[in-house]
């Protein structure tokens, strides 16, 4: 009997340790899946799915909140953005995720999409955003227990702020850049959570103004990596960036990296010990043309060439070709960028991507220009052997 006892103890051991180990090798390549959908709204015959949604995980459970979509007409037909606050939560299970159906009651405090948002130990911190109303300094920090939602309040930003990112080193928050009233911003700020009556603090600034970028934090590391984005620019195009730096915790300075192989706005990320991974993203093309367009009818006087333009508009955002389905994968070790071989199966942008049990989990976004897909994408991560 104690054979066989220990016989099960080292298989045990030894299954545990080859996952553990799994874990922390380079990431090959990644199977992905469609594990779950994202509700329809009430009043709405089908799920079109939600961009902009606050996602994150807490007690291994996937939430995914808010958000926006165009329920009625594309946005060049007149559509207007409408905002949720409704709330989903997922439990993960040997086919995919499960819908918690029987929580569809639950609700954040005001709608809300484009959040700064990250997993911590202590709950989702959810950071700025915007809602029909404008922008949020508001901050949140949601947690799933005794199979309530509970939603507490931080302290306020300094200021109203969307599209930003965030991202945690123990019970520090770090938030970087977004967009505020005037444009991007290069403020970067940090709360710790257990000293939240000391607000939010003022860091060295980022080596830029930017929004839409991810921001990343290695597991053992104490650096944060800044990585692409974009910056509004007034009375032209956006400049998008492939820019790569990051921000040393002890020494507080930034450094440069390697740059990503082309300029790329509002991807999603996660990180490992040993590799940063980024999915999909806008490299700007369609981005650009519509920018241009938009500020030639804004220009034009003449009533004819003004519709001429705004036609070509609509052509160009209605036939828009999709989203980059690359994934990138960051060695943090040597500093360099490649391509992993397999593709997304759609690519996806506004969204977050966040590690439930150790596989990616891509949450809905925006699939072509003002299209939301209510897709939860599911990445298992495959190791270098």
């Amino acid at each position: 009997m104690k054979k066989i006892i220990l016989y099960l103890t080292f298989l045990l051991t030894s299954i545990t340790s080859s996952e553990l180990s799994a874990q922390y090798q380079h990431v090959k390549h990644i199977d992905w899946t469609i594990a779950a959908q994202i509700p329809q709204a009430p009043k709405q015959k089908a799920a079109i799915g939600l961009a902009g949604a606050i996602s994150g995980t807490n007690h291994n459970i996937l939430l995914v909140a808010g958000g926006t979509n165009f329920p009625n007409e594309m946005p060049w037909n007149g559509g207007k953005k409408k905002y949720y606050d409704d709330v989903f939560l997922y439990q993960k299970t040997s086919p995919g995720l499960l819908l918690m159906s029987a929580k569809k009651e639950l609700k954040l405090p005001f709608n809300l999409a484009y959040c700064a948002v990250c997993s911590t130990s202590q709950g989702i911190v959810v950071v700025g955003g915007e809602n029909e109303n404008g922008l949020s300094k508001k901050v949140l920090i949601l947690n799933w227990e005794a199979n309530k939602l509970q939603i507490s309040f931080l302290p306020d930003l300094p200021n109203g702020l969307t599209n930003g990112a965030l991202t945690a080193i123990g019970d520090v928050v770090y938030l970087a850049g977004g967009e505020v009233e005037n444009g991007a911003t290069d403020q970067f700020l940090s709360l710790n959570l257990t000293k939240q009556e000391e607000g939010w603090k003022k860091m060295i600034n980022l080596p830029h103004a930017v929004s839409h970028m991810v921001l990343l934090h290695p597991e053992k590391s104490r650096e944060i990596f800044l990585i692409g984005g974009r910056k509004r620019n007034q009375g032209d195009t956006s400049t998008l960036y492939k820019n790569v730096f990051a921000y040393n915790i002890d020494k507080q300075i930034w450094t440069i990296k390697e740059s990503l192989p082309y300029p790329l706005s509002a991807a999603s990320g996660v990180a490992t010990e040993k590799d940063l991974l980024i999915f999909s993203g806008d490299q700007g093309e369609i981005f650009h043309q519509a920018e241009k367009l938009i500020a030639e009818i804004d220009w034009e006087k003449d009533p004819l060439k003004k519709e001429s333009l705004n036609q070509q508009k609509i052509k160009l955002q209605s036939n828009h070709p999709g989203f980059s389905k690359s994934v990138l994968k960051y060695d943090i070790k040597q500093n360099t960028w490649l391509r992993l071989k397999g593709l997304l199966p759609y690519g996806t942008v506004t969204t977050n991507a966040v590690l439930l049990d150790h596989e990616v989990v891509i949450p809905g976004g925006e699939i072509k220009a003002g299209v939301r897909t209510p897709n939860i994408l599911m990445g298992k991560l495959k190791p270098n052997k």
